[in-house]
């Protein structure tokens, strides 16, 4: 709308900034167990099948920085001590399946270029690397590669 001597009314500029000032929703993308990951790349822990949470770029804020801790396996599919690795954290997430309301066990494939972000926002060099998130992340062991 505009006035006789040809300026925008305050009640369209105020419209205006109104509908620019208010973010957009965005939804939180929770992983749960049966989640598959999106990504092009083998997982070495099969979804659903096993107590382990499988996360990627799209689900791991909004999983990991929720109510609860998390151990987070970070590995990459190609890597052999992280294969040689994977049925001894199968056995633990097995062992700790009943912690769940408390602390969930699950992995990442930094290997798949759709997760490489959340990988190298974390910190991770080198595979696996473990990390527990209480009230922010940090590193409880790793092996190399």
């Amino acid at each position: 709308m505009r006035s006789p001597q040809g300026t925008m009314s305050i009640t369209t500029i105020s419209c205006l900034l109104l509908v620019t000032v208010l973010p957009a929703t965005v939804e939180a993308v929770q992983s749960t167990f049966n989640y598959v990951p999106i990504g092009q790349n083998p997982t070495l822990y099969t979804p659903g099948f096993e107590p382990i949470m499988h996360l990627d770029q799209m689900t791991f804020n909004d999983t990991v920085f929720s109510d609860r801790a998390f151990l987070v396996e970070f590995y990459a599919d190609w890597c052999g001590h992280c294969r040689a690795f994977a049925p001894y954290f199968r056995q633990f997430a097995n062992m700790v399946r009943d912690w769940y309301p408390v602390v969930t066990v699950a992995v990442i494939n930094c290997a798949d270029s759709f997760n490489q972000a959340a990988c190298r926002e974390n910190g991770v060099t080198y595979f696996p690397m473990m990390k527990v998130r209480e009230r922010k992340l940090f590193v409880i062991g790793s092996f190399f590669c």
